[in-house]
């Protein structure tokens, strides 16, 4: 979706040199962009802005008539304070003079002729990434601001009620204000990490530890990134009240035990104990809800701990109290004061919410959890003490309340041949099967490819041996949705795992409708996806 985005920006060339011209258009048709004009005369350009509205202009310095100075100069009189126009220099005028007077004047970039093409790429595809993070906070504010006026209003014609309508406006007003301040820092901090490192790792003279250090570190950013967007995400669909629910029959120990699994491998270089407790008399219980909203409320809660426990033990269970399943994350972390548990689920809370705080975080991953579980029909609290560490609790339901129910099995019961193990992939975009491909390779490990679903289905027909599908909804000839259900009619015990772009609960639902035991979304997570296959008996050690 970037990706696409990214292409499709428009872009300025100004040098008054044609050859110059021609090599940068050459260049950005080959790399995919779509919208490229250009110039040589320089004082076209502020006419050119005023038609085109691009969002990158790639800059000469010394030119006739007006020079890049002139034309940043005269940019700064008609471009508005909120739109984010980037600019790159490219000159020959190698002085720090020159960098250093551009740079004053905008200039996002200063690069030196000859430049580098693949250099000049990069930096084109750091700077458009930027913009399209900034058009896409513009957008979440300008959305925010729709509903706290569309609020305020509903609010300040009851009249009856217009105290509280107060309040709630000015609660809408923080929150704005929160929103602004987190979204700025959450993004800006891994974006600065993701654009840092990767110009760095350009650099030929690079170490193998350096470059594996770095790697590392845009690998951290990248995921901090992703995980900041979608809690917006999240909260955003909370509040629109447009979050879907999908309940199945699961068992709750299934869905711990996974839990806890991904928390162990991800924190091994700390001094923690990460354990499930489920009674035995409950160990075979069914509960009746949305087994990916649960996942998320338990990931947020047990990510809290781990953030704030440096070392000790955290514990995470349940136990059947009546109609209800009461589920328990333990930690021996900092703990929370009285003050803060009055607002520790609020968006953007944090139990310490001072700009010097030791731990990063958009405050969204309690108020998240919050939202699903009260969607799910279920309460929240917590008992925690300062210093001495927190529990956090919350109930569900154990029961249907009208939501389709659809039965499941456990993945132990599913018969797996263990030893040379044959995955199915169907899988249309060729980059996208390579990736599989090389996460995968294994040599116990025989994985065969299907382009479309028919491919698929056919392949399964005449292959007895295949034990597991990865399965892409959107493919030509016939899609995901159908190639499944067609093959769970010759193999239904035959485990299906949904990998797509796709990230609505509806398509999710779609999905495990149509036979899919497993959902999982892109970009491929590697310890999620060994995490899946290993419990259906495919181990990838």
């Amino acid at each position: 979706m970037i990706n696409s985005t990214l292409k499709n920006a428009k872009i300025l060339i100004v040098d008054d040199q044609p050859s110059n011209i021609d090599i940068l258009n050459e260049f950005l048709e080959i790399e995919g962009y779509e919208e490229v004009i250009s110039t040589n005369d320089s004082r076209e350009v502020i006419d050119l802005y005023k038609s085109y509205k691009p969002n990158l202009i790639l800059l000469d310095l010394t030119m006739p008539h007006l020079t890049g100075y002139d034309i940043m100069e005269q940019l700064k009189s008609i471009v508005s304070a909120d739109t984010f126009l980037s600019i790159i220099v490219l000159t020959a005028d190698a002085t720090n003079e020159a960098k250093l007077k551009s740079l004053r004047l905008g200039a996002n970039d200063f690069l030196t002729k000859p430049f580098d093409l693949v250099e000049v790429g990069l930096r084109i595809k750091n700077i458009l990434f930027a913009t399209y993070l900034h058009q896409q906070l513009q957008n979440q504010n300008e959305i925010l601001e729709v509903k706290v006026k569309e609020r305020t209003l509903e609010l300040e014609n009851k009249n009856l009620e217009l105290q509280k309508a107060k309040e709630k406006a000015e609660e809408s007003v923080r929150l704005k204000t929160a929103f602004l301040n987190n979204v700025s820092h959450e993004i800006r901090t891994p974006l600065n990490g993701i654009l840092g490192f990767g110009q760095l790792l350009s650099n030929e003279n690079l170490l193998p530890t350096e470059r594996a250090k770095y790697l590392s570190m845009l690998d951290e950013s990248s995921v901090r990134l992703i995980n900041t967007v979608t809690s917006f995400l999240d909260i955003s669909q909370l509040q629109s009240k447009s979050q879907t629910v999908f309940k199945l029959d699961i068992f709750p120990d299934d869905v711990i035990k996974e839990i806890v699994g991904f928390f162990k491998v991800r924190n091994k270089k700390k001094s923690l104990n990460i354990n499930y407790q489920i009674p035995t008399n409950t160990n075979n219980i069914h509960l009746n809800t949305d087994k990916d909203l649960l996942h998320k409320i338990l990931y947020h809660l047990v990510e809290n701990a781990v953030k704030f426990t440096q070392e000790g033990n955290i514990n995470i269970g349940f136990e059947k109290e009546g109609n209800n399943l009461i589920f328990f994350i333990n930690d021996t972390g900092i703990g929370i004061s009285d003050e803060n548990k009055k607002i520790i689920f609020d968006e953007f809370a944090q139990g310490d919410s001072s700009s010097n705080r030791g731990y990063e975080g958009s405050g969204l991953g309690l108020s998240v959890a919050k939202g699903y579980v009260e969607l799910l029909g279920g309460k929240i609290w917590l008992e925690s003490e300062l210093g001495k560490g927190s529990s956090f609790y919350f109930s569900l339901p154990l029961h249907s309340d009208g939501h389709e129910v659809v039965n499941i099995i456990r993945k132990k019961d599913l018969k797996i041949v263990n030893g040379v193990n044959t995955i199915l992939v169907a899988e249309d975009d060729a980059i996208n099967y390579l990736l599989l491909e090389r996460i995968l390779k294994n040599d116990h490990l025989i994985l065969l490819h299907a382009e479309n679903g028919k491919e698929a289905v056919e392949m399964c027909k005449e292959n007895a041996s295949i034990q597991l599908i990865l399965m892409d909804l959107k493919m030509p000839v016939m899609d995901g949705f159908e190639a499944t259900q067609e093959i769970k009619k010759f193999r239904n015990d035959l485990p299906i795992i949904a990998l797509t772009a796709y990230t609505e609960n509806e398509v999710r639902q779609q999905a495990i409708q149509a036979g899919c035991n497993e959902f999982i979304t892109k970009p491929v997570n590697k310890e999620i996806l060994f995490g899946k296959l290993k419990e259906y008996s495919i181990s990838m050690d």
